[in-house]
């Protein structure tokens, strides 16, 4: 009965699980930059994505309705956090990147109260800080923290990194926004596809030698983090509080972690296994303490198909409160 009740729950960490494979496909790429690698995953997810829709008869799904703003902002935060993330990594370092961008649930618990009159409970906090806490020990840069710089170039990449965590904080809010019009395949769909025609130019910068060299991977990649991810994180975010949602968006590094030591066979330090501890630990307090009845049907719209349609989250009863 609980796992019934917690499929959107279910829905993120599953996402997220699909996304943490990204390290997989990108070690398996080869001579082609950062830019072209990212379009063409969008390209193959894409089509994979309207491959499926058109197969389920749910094209109609697609229809623009209202909000077509808020669809085309969705597209040009996407393409934001991917350029803002990729500077942070050039310019610093892998661990820096990360533990920069998923500063996103300070933001999103930050203006989620404002924007979607969402109420911060004290569960809420207490797993922030724990989840924060756990992001730091996996991708804690060596040396700590005395050892980054706060000048100059770095300056610029430390930056942008966190730019990219309040966009993706963007990118989870707008999502609860969009619920309101849109199923959860079309917040996918529309917002890909003009991130993909954003980053067209960048399509040419690979020759077609190395392009077929990399195409299964690119494939792979693709159907993968935009098919399978996407839809899965979206389903979730659309369909929980936006502060829930990007806690448990925190499940990705951990996942990462776990293929990097499975597939990769890179080793597991006692802070490393203690940061994924904290994590999980924080996706299971905020797991049990959210039971919120929301007003949308998850799974509407045909994204029922991966994850059946989820019952309504009932609340145990409580009694009335004094309207004040």
């Amino acid at each position: 009965m609980f796992l019934e009740s917690k499929k959107a729950h279910l829905a993120v960490i599953i996402g997220c699980v699909f996304y943490s494979m990204n390290g997989l496909f990108i070690s398996r790429i080869h001579d082609m930059a950062v830019s072209p690698v990212v379009f063409y995953r969008l390209f193959f997810g894409i089509l994979f994505l309207f491959i499926y829709i058109a197969a389920r008869g749910k094209i109609s799904d697609l229809r623009l309705k209202k909000k077509k703003g808020s669809l085309l902002l969705q597209g040009m935060l996407v393409v934001a956090c991917m350029l803002l993330y990729f500077t942070c990594l050039k310019i610093t370092c892998v661990s820096i990147a990360i533990l920069l961008q998923y500063t996103a649930p300070i933001y999103v618990m930050l203006a989620s109260p404002f924007l979607l009159k969402e109420r911060i409970g004290k569960e809420s906090i207490a797993a922030l800080f724990i989840a924060i806490t756990g992001v730091f020990l996996i991708v804690r840069p060596e040396g700590g923290l005395s050892e980054i710089e706060f000048t100059g170039t770095y300056m610029l990449g430390m930056v942008a990194g966190l730019l990219s965590g309040v966009v993706f904080a963007a990118l989870i809010l707008n999502v609860k926004v969009l619920k309101g019009e849109y199923p959860e395949l079309a917040i996918v769909f529309w917002p890909m596809g003009i991130a993909l025609s954003l980053l067209s130019p960048f399509a040419f910068e690979v020759s077609r030698t190395v392009l077929y060299s990399n195409l299964k991977v690119l494939a792979a990649f693709g159907i993968v983090s935009i098919g399978f991810g996407e839809i899965f994180t979206i389903i979730g975010f659309a369909n929980l509080k936006a502060q829930t949602g990007s806690l448990l968006a925190l499940i990705e590094p951990v996942s990462g972690v776990f293929f990097d030591i499975a597939v990769l066979g890179i080793a597991l330090s006692l802070e490393t296994l203690a940061g994924c501890a904290l994590i999980m630990g924080s996706a299971l307090i905020i797991s049990l303490k959210d039971s919120e009845k929301l007003p949308e049907k998850i799974g509407e719209g045909g994204s029922g198909h991966f994850l059946k349609k989820f019952p309504p989250q009932v609340p145990p009863p409580t009694p009335p409160r004094d309207s004040r």
